[in-house]
């Protein structure tokens, strides 16, 4: 069975179920219900599905500039 959308989204930014309600600005309970079932409104599964995939972008966008500053270095400290 795959992971409460909701867990996923407090898994990967770190943040407790009364944090993620801030955020979306949603109250609590709800978020809390959302969390401990698989019924989540179309509109929030888009809006926590959103997350993820910004999240997911993020840090591989963090990534390739890792590696490209790797690079960078590395061709400098050889080369130049």
């Amino acid at each position: 069975m795959e992971e409460n959308l909701v867990k996923q989204v407090c898994k990967e930014y770190n943040l407790t179920v009364n944090q993620l309600s801030e955020k979306l600005e949603i109250p609590r309970g709800t978020v809390g219900r959302w969390s401990s079932s698989q019924k989540i409104p179309k509109t929030a599964e888009i809006a926590l599905s959103l997350m993820l995939e910004n999240k997911r972008l993020k840090d591989r966008l963090i990534n390739i500039n890792d590696f490209k500053d790797s690079l960078k270095n590395f061709i400098f400290d050889k080369y130049i």
